[in-house]
């Protein structure tokens, strides 16, 4: 470390760059109201390393700064402190290693590499953590559906990085950053307010946090970021990530837990948008996909929590589901499929229990949990031994639903227990509870099984886990969606983006119900025509639409749905049978495992459209409608030309009326310089800087040739690429893009061959 790192360091600590002066062997700064008054000097030797003198001692700048200044050995105290379970916590919810794929840094890559199998998720991502890699910010993501424990892997790696922290086996920390998938706003805001909330720890301005992942000392681990990673949002979170990269200047780790990498989209406009944000910066980016669950796991977690015969539980739930169900593969679920099966009898129950509602399996499992706590935990003595419920399995359902529609109206996560009494007064008050009983409910209530204390707020309530938050959220617009209040429902979807298994739960609860599904949809079509724009409420009327236009499968005439906006998605897995779309904007959509049954699309918009040849679109139609982007599996073969994607839709099985007629395929000459630029590009995807040999790796032998030959020079010569100094050994070049990724997204839509698309860069 120089004297002008140090330096640069020590003023983010201060209040004001003012409050440090550094010179003639003297530090005095004001830091958090505190003067500290040190020596520093250069150690004797070659090494010439900066030393602080300091009551007496003397010792290194750099681990003065991070043990004095930043205080880290405290960080690493308030982490374990707050990551330690009780013992009875930790018995109801053992770990049990996950296995991964690695996808590692291209550099690291070989020509025949895959993803890399990973028998132990959480000594990779140590691994990770305490070896960053030089000369270039690491941004590691961590992949998995919800509930497959990506939460739990973070603070289980947290917990084992500042244990090892502090008996000095280690010199970084893993610092948990959760956003809870609300609406993004800064970086920086969630920083702050997770070191003073969460880990009660105040001794860093976020400019100082900043230096310390430069520094390799603390790896943030973002928690919960694909909410706000998804196309066809704005690109706030993109931006934000790139401004973050670009701010670490070539150093540092990050952690990224989301459903999906960046570079696994499709759309490359998406990817350009973090690319550009990055600017000049060096960034290298890798993926740790976490695997679900296996019989191996299963058994190994019920064994942990002690349960008779964990193989007989995973036979019965084989043979009723198979082996691919979410009740065998996601830890959350798992981890109730025992709160559940322990307190049955025997197997018989639990294999009538499964079959009662396959399709509704989480309100199965989430109902058993509730009638366990109505009959044998929330009694209230009569006389004697003679005790009564408080409150009946459909009561503990409107309460708890009554919780999450306040978090929902609110927009947080947890709930203070003056609120929870509040709202526990209007729920007796309706429900014309006793006086006796009311105390009871609020005392009951903060140690409910799907309840848990937030630790990051003092004297709150969250759910369990973000699925029992979207649940009970879902029974509740459900209720709001049956009672047809339009302007309490249209002040619901105003609020954010409903989650899909919200709706999927909302419209569960109105078939569980019976409930007369054709006011409904009539009273979402009125709220969607009032709604001018792109809205929440427009997004999310969408897709309460086209889920409830599923349930009608035997109708006469077809169901007309105008002037919608749908979100991503909106086609996958779908069951559409005799559905009018007219005027209505798709975000980027697949149609995989869906099917569709006359199917009309009017004069509709579709930023990109993911399908199969052969039957992908079967039974569906296109008249005037605009597709800008369309993708046909399995090739992935992409095109932006309309008289191209017109031909493919036939090739998919659908019908076209378009005003012009569709030229044939044979007769559109392919250009494979675009295609091989394209692919070239996807590997800026994973690195900022590419080099030559990595190129070759990820073209093959036919792919580089034509590169290096045809269009690598006409890159060159028009300066959209450029080479940079190569400081490695051997021979090699080395390159990277001159202009903005966003301008060579533009280009590559309207060109349909390279000549064309170095005009319209040129243009």
């Amino acid at each position: 470390m120089d004297i002008n790192e140090f330096k640069r360091i020590i003023s983010a600590f201060a209040d004001e760059p003012s409050d440090v002066d550094v010179r003639i062997g003297k530090v005095v700064a004001q830091i958090r109201d505190e003067l500290i008054d040190v020596t520093i000097k250069y150690s004797s030797g070659p090494n010439r390393e900066l030393l602080i003198g300091e009551n007496g001692q003397e010792y290194p700048a750099r681990r003065w700064l991070i043990n004095r200044v930043a205080r880290l050995p405290q960080l690493a105290d308030r982490i374990i402190a707050s990551t330690t379970l009780t013992p009875e916590v930790e018995a109801k919810s053992p770990f049990v290693e996950p296995s991964g794929f690695l996808s590692p840094d291209l550099s690291a890559m070989k020509a025949d590499d895959y993803d890399q199998p990973i028998s132990d998720v959480v000594a990779t991502l140590l691994d990770k953590a305490s070896n960053p890699l030089p000369g270039a910010t690491s941004v590691l993501y961590i992949t998995s559906d919800a509930g497959e424990g990506k939460s739990t892997i973070i603070n289980k790696m947290a917990r084992q990085q500042a244990i090892k922290y502090k008996s000095k086996s280690v010199d970084s920390l893993v610092v948990p950053i959760p956003l809870n998938g609300r609406a993004f706003l800064t970086f920086d805001d969630a920083v702050i307010a997770t070191l003073v909330n969460k880990w009660r720890f105040n001794y860093l301005y976020f400019d100082a946090f900043i230096q310390l992942v430069r520094m390799g000392v603390v790896v943030p681990a973002f928690d919960g970021y694909e909410e706000m990673l998804v196309e066809g949002s704005k690109g706030e979170a993109i931006s934000a990530l790139g401004n973050l990269v670009q701010t670490l200047e070539s150093s540092g780790t990050v952690f990224i837990a989301a459903r999906k990498a960046f570079f696994e989209y499709l759309s490359f406009k998406t990817q350009a948008k973090l690319l550009d944000a990055i600017g000049d910066q060096s960034a290298s980016f890798s993926r740790l996909a976490i695997s679900r669950w296996n019989k191996e796991q299963f058994c190994k977690y019920g064994t942990l929590r002690k349960a008779n015969a964990p193989e007989e539980i995973y036979e019965t739930v084989v043979t009723k589901l198979g082996p691919t169900h979410p009740l065998l593969t996601r830890a959350v679920l798992i981890r109730r499929l025992f709160d559940v099966a322990m307190n049955l009898s025997d197997r018989t129950e639990l294999a009538e229990l499964l079959v009662q509602n396959p399709h509704d399996y989480f309100f199965t499992f989430v109902d058993a949990i509730v009638k366990r706590e109505a009959t044998e935990k929330w009694l209230s003595r009569i006389s004697g031994e003679i005790k009564e419920p408080l409150l009946k399995s459909e009561e503990h359902h409107q309460l708890l639903s009554h919780i999450a529609l306040e978090m929902w109206q609110t927009s947080t996560n947890s709930l203070r227990y003056d609120v929870l009494d509040v709202l526990v007064d209007m729920f007796s008050e309706e429900s014309k509870k006793r006086a006796t009983d009311i105390r009871q409910i609020k005392e009951r209530l903060k140690q409910h099984s799907l309840l848990s204390t937030d630790t990051s707020r003092r004297e709150a309530i969250s759910f369990d886990h973000e699925d029992f938050q979207n649940f009970f959220l879902g029974e509740g617009l459900g209720l709001l969606l049956s009672k047809g209040g339009r302007t309490e429902l249209q002040a619901f979807l105003s609020v954010n983006l409903v989650p899909i298994a919200t709706v999927e739960q909302a419209i569960q609860h109105l078939t569980r119900h019976h409930v007369n599904l054709q006011p409904i949809l009539a009273c979402l079509m009125a709220i969607n025509e009032s709604e001018t724009g792109f809205s929440f409420c427009k997004e999310n009327s969408g897709s309460l639409l086209i889920r409830l236009a599923e349930c009608f499968q035997k109708l006469d005439d077809a169901i007309v749905l105008k002037d919608m906006f749908l979100s991503s998605g909106a086609l996958t897995g779908r069951t559409l049978r005799k559905i009018l779309f007219e005027n209505c904007h798709f975000q980027p959509t697949a149609t995989s495992k869906s099917s569709f049954s006359e199917v009309e699309f009017i004069h509709c918009e579709f930023e990109r459209l993911e399908t199969e040849k052969g039957n992908g679109l079967s039974g569906c139609s296109f008249k005037n409608s605009k597709i800008e982007s369309l993708i046909l599996a399995p090739e992935e073969e992409h095109t932006f030309n309309p008289a191209l994607i017109a031909e493919w839709l036939l090739k998919a099985g659908a019908q076209t009326e378009d005003s012009q007629p569709a030229l044939k395929i044979e007769n559109i000459l392919f250009d494979d310089r675009i295609k091989i630029f394209e692919k070239f590009l996807r590997v800026f995807l994973r690195s900022t800087f590419v080099d030559e040999e990595v190129i070759r790796i990820r073209l093959g032998k036919g792919g580089a040739s034509v590169f290096f030959e045809e269009v690598l020079p006409a890159l060159l010569e028009n300066h959209i690429l450029g080479e940079v100094p190569w400081k490695g050994q051997g021979s090699q070049r080395r390159y990277k893009m001159l202009i903005p990724m966003s301008e060579v997204s533009y280009a590559l839509e309207k060109a349909d061959n390279f000549e064309k698309f170095l005009e319209a860069i040129l243009s």
